[in-house]
Protein backbone atom coordinates (compact mmCIF):
# COMPACT_ATOMS: atom_id res chain seq x y z
CA UNK A 1 0.00 0.00 0.00
CA UNK A 2 1.18 3.33 -0.87
CA UNK A 3 0.60 5.85 1.94
CA UNK A 4 0.76 9.65 1.12
CA UNK A 5 0.80 12.56 3.96
CA UNK A 6 0.21 15.78 3.16
CA UNK A 7 0.70 18.97 5.52
CA UNK A 8 0.40 22.37 5.26
CA UNK A 9 3.64 22.78 2.80
CA UNK A 10 1.35 20.69 0.36
CA UNK A 11 -1.80 23.57 -0.17
CA UNK A 12 0.94 26.08 0.06
CA UNK A 13 2.92 24.97 -2.82
CA UNK A 14 0.17 23.75 -4.80
CA UNK A 15 -0.06 25.69 -8.03
CA UNK A 16 2.75 24.63 -9.92
CA UNK A 17 1.86 28.50 -12.08
CA UNK A 18 2.10 30.01 -9.09
CA UNK A 19 5.37 29.04 -6.86
CA UNK A 20 5.74 30.72 -3.63
CA UNK A 21 7.56 34.44 -3.26
CA UNK A 22 8.92 33.52 -6.94
CA UNK A 23 7.03 36.42 -8.97
CA UNK A 24 5.21 37.61 -6.74
CA UNK A 25 5.60 39.84 -3.60
CA UNK A 26 4.47 39.57 0.17
CA UNK A 27 1.32 41.37 0.41
CA UNK A 28 0.23 40.80 -3.36
CA UNK A 29 -2.76 39.39 -4.52
CA UNK A 30 -1.72 35.86 -5.10
CA UNK A 31 0.77 35.88 -2.07
CA UNK A 32 -2.67 36.98 0.03
CA UNK A 33 -4.66 34.19 -1.66
CA UNK A 34 -2.21 31.05 -1.08
CA UNK A 35 -3.24 28.86 1.42
CA UNK A 36 -1.15 29.85 4.64
CA UNK A 37 1.37 27.55 6.50
CA UNK A 38 1.07 27.00 9.89
CA UNK A 39 2.96 30.23 11.26
CA UNK A 40 0.98 32.36 8.77
CA UNK A 41 -2.28 31.76 10.22
CA UNK A 42 -3.03 34.87 11.93
CA UNK A 43 -1.01 37.03 9.87
CA UNK A 44 -1.65 40.98 9.47
CA UNK A 45 -3.55 40.03 6.49
CA UNK A 46 -6.50 42.42 5.36
CA UNK A 47 -8.53 39.42 4.89
CA UNK A 48 -7.18 37.78 8.27
CA UNK A 49 -8.01 40.87 10.08
CA UNK A 50 -11.21 41.29 9.22
CA UNK A 51 -11.90 37.71 10.03
CA UNK A 52 -10.58 38.33 13.37
CA UNK A 53 -13.02 41.16 13.80
CA UNK A 54 -15.99 38.99 13.24
CA UNK A 55 -15.05 36.68 16.31
CA UNK A 56 -13.81 39.11 18.51
CA UNK A 57 -13.67 37.05 21.31
CA UNK A 58 -10.27 35.97 19.85
CA UNK A 59 -8.95 39.11 19.77
CA UNK A 60 -6.81 39.34 23.08
CA UNK A 61 -4.78 36.34 22.19
CA UNK A 62 -3.82 36.86 18.14
CA UNK A 63 -0.78 39.21 19.87
CA UNK A 64 0.48 36.18 21.10
CA UNK A 65 -0.48 34.10 17.89
CA UNK A 66 0.94 36.67 15.07
CA UNK A 67 4.24 37.08 17.21
CA UNK A 68 5.07 33.49 19.41
CA UNK A 69 7.74 34.03 22.13
CA UNK A 70 11.67 33.53 20.44
CA UNK A 71 12.13 29.71 20.19
CA UNK A 72 8.34 28.88 19.90
CA UNK A 73 6.20 27.76 17.10
CA UNK A 74 2.43 29.14 17.03
CA UNK A 75 1.35 25.70 17.39
CA UNK A 76 3.20 25.94 21.07
CA UNK A 77 1.39 28.73 21.84
CA UNK A 78 -2.11 27.55 20.49
CA UNK A 79 -1.26 24.79 23.34
CA UNK A 80 -0.02 27.32 26.44
CA UNK A 81 -3.23 28.64 25.54
CA UNK A 82 -5.29 25.38 25.16
CA UNK A 83 -3.61 23.97 29.14
CA UNK A 84 -5.03 27.65 30.57
CA UNK A 85 -8.09 27.34 29.15
CA UNK A 86 -8.70 24.71 31.17
CA UNK A 87 -9.00 26.74 34.39
CA UNK A 88 -9.90 29.75 32.48
CA UNK A 89 -13.75 29.71 30.80
CA UNK A 90 -12.80 33.28 28.76
CA UNK A 91 -9.94 30.70 27.49
CA UNK A 92 -12.53 28.89 26.10
CA UNK A 93 -14.24 31.50 24.44
CA UNK A 94 -11.17 32.18 22.72
CA UNK A 95 -10.44 28.78 21.57
CA UNK A 96 -13.79 28.77 20.04
CA UNK A 97 -13.77 31.94 17.95
CA UNK A 98 -10.22 30.65 16.89
CA UNK A 99 -11.98 27.44 15.63
CA UNK A 100 -14.41 29.94 13.97
CA UNK A 101 -11.76 31.89 12.27
CA UNK A 102 -9.29 28.95 11.40
CA UNK A 103 -12.91 27.64 9.28
CA UNK A 104 -13.49 31.24 8.08
CA UNK A 105 -10.45 32.12 6.70
CA UNK A 106 -9.21 28.88 4.88
CA UNK A 107 -12.81 28.93 3.38
CA UNK A 108 -12.58 32.29 2.03
CA UNK A 109 -8.70 31.41 1.10
CA UNK A 110 -9.26 28.08 -0.67
CA UNK A 111 -12.37 30.14 -2.75
CA UNK A 112 -10.08 32.84 -3.81
CA UNK A 113 -6.83 30.31 -4.65
CA UNK A 114 -9.39 28.58 -7.26
CA UNK A 115 -10.11 31.70 -8.87
CA UNK A 116 -6.08 31.52 -9.36
CA UNK A 117 -5.44 28.29 -9.85
CA UNK A 118 -8.45 27.19 -12.00
CA UNK A 119 -7.76 24.06 -10.78
CA UNK A 120 -4.34 23.23 -11.73
CA UNK A 121 -3.21 22.06 -8.82
CA UNK A 122 0.13 19.75 -8.04
CA UNK A 123 -2.48 17.88 -5.71
CA UNK A 124 -4.08 16.45 -9.31
CA UNK A 125 -1.48 15.99 -11.08
CA UNK A 126 0.30 14.00 -8.14
CA UNK A 127 -3.12 11.69 -7.95
CA UNK A 128 -2.82 11.11 -11.79
CA UNK A 129 0.65 9.78 -11.54
CA UNK A 130 -0.25 7.04 -8.84
CA UNK A 131 -3.63 6.35 -10.96
CA UNK A 132 -0.77 6.07 -13.91
CA UNK A 133 1.30 3.48 -12.08
CA UNK A 134 -0.94 1.66 -9.57
CA UNK A 135 -1.18 -1.71 -10.18
CA UNK A 136 -4.69 -3.48 -10.27
CA UNK A 137 -5.92 -4.28 -6.40
CA UNK A 138 -2.89 -2.00 -4.93
CA UNK A 139 -4.39 0.38 -2.30
CA UNK A 140 -3.77 4.07 -1.73
CA UNK A 141 -4.14 6.05 1.69
CA UNK A 142 -4.31 9.93 1.86
CA UNK A 143 -3.67 11.20 4.91
CA UNK A 144 -3.73 14.95 5.24
CA UNK A 145 -3.58 17.33 8.03
CA UNK A 146 -5.17 20.58 5.90
CA UNK A 147 -8.53 21.95 6.17
CA UNK A 148 -8.85 23.11 2.90
CA UNK A 149 -10.24 20.65 0.42
CA UNK A 150 -8.16 20.87 -2.56
CA UNK A 151 -7.03 16.86 -2.30
CA UNK A 152 -11.06 16.15 -2.44
CA UNK A 153 -11.75 18.28 -5.62
CA UNK A 154 -8.51 16.84 -7.04
CA UNK A 155 -9.68 13.15 -6.17
CA UNK A 156 -13.22 14.14 -8.03
CA UNK A 157 -11.27 15.42 -11.08
CA UNK A 158 -8.83 12.51 -11.29
CA UNK A 159 -10.46 9.42 -9.47
CA UNK A 160 -13.71 10.51 -10.66
CA UNK A 161 -15.34 10.23 -7.15
CA UNK A 162 -17.11 12.57 -5.73
CA UNK A 163 -17.07 13.21 -2.26
CA UNK A 164 -20.39 14.03 -0.52
CA UNK A 165 -20.76 11.92 3.11
CA UNK A 166 -17.38 11.44 5.68
CA UNK A 167 -18.24 7.83 4.70
CA UNK A 168 -17.64 8.94 0.93
CA UNK A 169 -14.02 9.27 2.29
CA UNK A 170 -12.78 5.84 3.12
CA UNK A 171 -15.76 3.90 1.06
CA UNK A 172 -13.61 2.85 -2.19
CA UNK A 173 -11.72 0.25 -2.23
CA UNK A 174 -8.47 1.53 -3.57
CA UNK A 175 -8.19 5.03 -2.17
CA UNK A 176 -8.81 5.81 1.49
CA UNK A 177 -9.00 9.67 2.39
CA UNK A 178 -8.14 10.33 6.03
CA UNK A 179 -8.29 14.03 7.55
CA UNK A 180 -6.60 14.12 10.81
CA UNK A 181 -7.34 17.47 11.54
CA UNK A 182 -10.64 17.70 10.30
CA UNK A 183 -12.26 20.14 7.53
CA UNK A 184 -13.35 23.65 6.75
CA UNK A 185 -16.95 21.75 5.70
CA UNK A 186 -17.22 19.19 8.53
CA UNK A 187 -19.66 19.98 11.83
CA UNK A 188 -20.43 18.80 14.96
CA UNK A 189 -24.52 18.99 16.14
CA UNK A 190 -24.05 20.29 19.50
CA UNK A 191 -26.01 17.97 22.02
CA UNK A 192 -28.94 18.39 24.05
CA UNK A 193 -28.26 21.32 26.61
CA UNK A 194 -30.31 24.62 27.76
CA UNK A 195 -27.83 26.23 26.16
CA UNK A 196 -28.60 24.67 22.81
CA UNK A 197 -32.12 25.85 23.30
CA UNK A 198 -31.12 29.40 23.55
CA UNK A 199 -28.93 28.75 20.41
CA UNK A 200 -31.99 27.54 18.36
CA UNK A 201 -33.42 30.73 19.67
CA UNK A 202 -30.95 32.62 17.43
CA UNK A 203 -32.64 33.13 13.87
CA UNK A 204 -30.17 35.00 12.33
CA UNK A 205 -27.17 32.60 10.87
CA UNK A 206 -24.54 35.38 10.99
CA UNK A 207 -25.63 35.92 14.81
CA UNK A 208 -25.00 32.06 15.36
CA UNK A 209 -20.70 31.82 15.68
CA UNK A 210 -20.83 34.41 18.16
CA UNK A 211 -23.82 32.82 20.15
CA UNK A 212 -21.74 29.50 20.17
CA UNK A 213 -18.64 31.17 21.18
CA UNK A 214 -20.41 32.95 24.21
CA UNK A 215 -21.85 29.67 25.26
CA UNK A 216 -18.64 27.17 24.60
CA UNK A 217 -17.77 26.88 28.44
CA UNK A 218 -21.01 25.15 28.84
CA UNK A 219 -22.02 23.53 25.39
CA UNK A 220 -21.48 20.14 25.28
CA UNK A 221 -20.24 19.00 21.40
CA UNK A 222 -21.39 15.70 19.59
CA UNK A 223 -18.91 13.22 18.16
CA UNK A 224 -20.64 12.85 15.01
CA UNK A 225 -19.70 14.07 11.72
CA UNK A 226 -21.71 16.25 9.51
CA UNK A 227 -20.98 17.65 6.14
CA UNK A 228 -22.03 21.58 5.85
CA UNK A 229 -21.97 24.36 3.34
CA UNK A 230 -22.47 27.39 4.77
CA UNK A 231 -19.72 29.76 5.72
CA UNK A 232 -19.30 30.75 8.68
CA UNK A 233 -21.07 27.51 10.22
CA UNK A 234 -24.88 28.02 11.86
CA UNK A 235 -26.79 25.24 11.08
CA UNK A 236 -28.08 22.68 9.17
CA UNK A 237 -31.41 21.42 7.91
CA UNK A 238 -33.70 21.23 10.89
CA UNK A 239 -32.19 24.07 12.79
CA UNK A 240 -29.23 22.00 14.16
CA UNK A 241 -26.45 24.28 15.55
CA UNK A 242 -22.94 22.48 14.67
CA UNK A 243 -20.11 23.17 15.38
CA UNK A 244 -16.36 23.90 13.13
CA UNK A 245 -15.06 20.20 13.14
CA UNK A 246 -11.33 21.55 13.02
CA UNK A 247 -8.67 20.87 15.11
CA UNK A 248 -6.49 23.86 16.64
CA UNK A 249 -3.11 22.50 15.68
CA UNK A 250 -1.06 21.42 18.45
CA UNK A 251 2.43 19.79 18.64
CA UNK A 252 2.38 17.74 21.27
CA UNK A 253 -1.44 16.83 22.88
CA UNK A 254 -3.86 14.54 20.83
CA UNK A 255 -5.65 17.02 18.61
CA UNK A 256 -7.66 14.19 15.77
CA UNK A 257 -10.61 15.45 14.48
CA UNK A 258 -12.14 13.06 12.58
CA UNK A 259 -14.78 9.92 12.60
CA UNK A 260 -13.69 7.31 14.89
CA UNK A 261 -14.33 4.66 12.65
CA UNK A 262 -12.05 7.42 10.10
CA UNK A 263 -9.12 6.21 12.51
CA UNK A 264 -9.36 2.91 12.70
CA UNK A 265 -9.33 2.45 8.89
CA UNK A 266 -6.15 4.71 9.09
CA UNK A 267 -4.62 1.74 11.44
CA UNK A 268 -5.25 -0.94 9.04
CA UNK A 269 -3.68 1.42 6.09
CA UNK A 270 -0.36 2.02 8.30
CA UNK A 271 0.33 -1.61 9.16
CA UNK A 272 0.05 -2.45 5.20
CA UNK A 273 1.83 0.33 4.15
CA UNK A 274 4.89 -0.28 2.14
CA UNK A 275 5.80 3.08 0.66
CA UNK A 276 5.27 6.44 2.27
CA UNK A 277 5.90 9.37 0.77
CA UNK A 278 5.48 13.00 3.06
CA UNK A 279 4.83 15.90 1.28
CA UNK A 280 4.92 19.28 3.06
CA UNK A 281 4.96 18.05 6.31
CA UNK A 282 7.11 19.04 8.77
CA UNK A 283 6.49 15.67 11.29
CA UNK A 284 6.45 18.19 14.78
CA UNK A 285 2.94 16.13 15.27
CA UNK A 286 3.81 13.79 18.37
CA UNK A 287 0.42 11.64 18.33
CA UNK A 288 0.35 10.90 14.90
CA UNK A 289 4.42 10.24 15.29
CA UNK A 290 3.65 8.04 17.69
CA UNK A 291 0.91 6.26 15.68
CA UNK A 292 3.42 5.39 12.84
CA UNK A 293 6.03 4.54 15.03
CA UNK A 294 4.28 1.79 16.81
CA UNK A 295 2.11 0.04 13.34
CA UNK A 296 4.06 1.07 10.32
CA UNK A 297 6.08 -2.15 8.86
CA UNK A 298 9.65 -1.80 9.17
CA UNK A 299 10.56 -2.45 5.75
CA UNK A 300 9.38 0.54 3.30
CA UNK A 301 10.53 2.51 1.36
CA UNK A 302 10.12 6.56 2.41
CA UNK A 303 10.49 9.39 0.22
CA UNK A 304 10.19 13.30 1.68
CA UNK A 305 9.29 16.31 -0.14
CA UNK A 306 9.91 19.68 1.79
CA UNK A 307 11.04 23.11 1.28
CA UNK A 308 14.64 22.47 0.69
CA UNK A 309 16.91 19.91 1.55
CA UNK A 310 16.99 21.39 4.86
CA UNK A 311 13.72 21.03 5.63
CA UNK A 312 13.50 17.69 4.40
CA UNK A 313 16.68 16.63 6.88
CA UNK A 314 14.52 18.33 9.45
CA UNK A 315 11.72 15.63 8.56
CA UNK A 316 13.73 12.94 8.42
CA UNK A 317 15.16 13.90 11.94
CA UNK A 318 12.37 14.28 13.75
CA UNK A 319 10.70 10.63 12.16
CA UNK A 320 13.89 8.79 13.20
CA UNK A 321 13.93 10.26 16.39
CA UNK A 322 9.94 9.13 16.90
CA UNK A 323 11.32 5.72 16.13
CA UNK A 324 10.31 5.59 12.63
CA UNK A 325 12.00 3.19 10.74
CA UNK A 326 12.80 1.54 6.66
CA UNK A 327 14.59 -0.03 4.10
CA UNK A 328 15.64 3.50 2.45
CA UNK A 329 15.04 7.03 3.14
CA UNK A 330 14.86 9.20 0.25
CA UNK A 331 14.67 13.16 0.18
CA UNK A 332 14.10 15.65 -2.39
CA UNK A 333 16.19 19.57 -2.25
CA UNK A 334 13.08 21.46 -3.17
CA UNK A 335 9.09 21.94 -2.85
CA UNK A 336 5.77 20.36 -4.28
CA UNK A 337 6.01 22.07 -7.68
CA UNK A 338 9.21 20.39 -8.24
CA UNK A 339 8.66 17.04 -7.21
CA UNK A 340 5.64 17.34 -9.56
CA UNK A 341 7.21 18.95 -12.87
CA UNK A 342 10.65 17.30 -12.60
CA UNK A 343 8.79 13.84 -12.24
CA UNK A 344 10.53 12.63 -9.50
CA UNK A 345 8.00 11.02 -8.25
CA UNK A 346 7.89 8.36 -11.00
CA UNK A 347 10.91 6.14 -9.95
CA UNK A 348 9.18 6.22 -6.17
CA UNK A 349 5.82 5.51 -7.30
CA UNK A 350 6.51 2.20 -9.88
CA UNK A 351 5.95 -1.18 -8.77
Amino acid sequence: MLMVIFGAGASYDSAPSYIPRSLYSKGSTVENSRPPLADELFENRPEFADAIARFPACQPVIPYLRNPAAGTSVEQALEQLQVQAEKYPPGLRQLTAIRYYLHFIIWECETRWERIHKGVTNYATLLDQIERRRRPLEHVCLVTFNYDRMLESAFRTVVGIKIGTLADYVDSMDYKIIKLHGSVNWGRPIDETPAKKELEQVFLEDEIPNAVIRLSPVLQISRDYRITYNCPMSKLEGNTVVYPALAIPLEKKLDFECPDYHLAVLRKCILETTKLLVIGWRATDAPFLKLLSENLPQQKLVMVVAGGQKQADEVLERMGNAGIKGKEFRRTESGFTDFILGHKADEFLRP
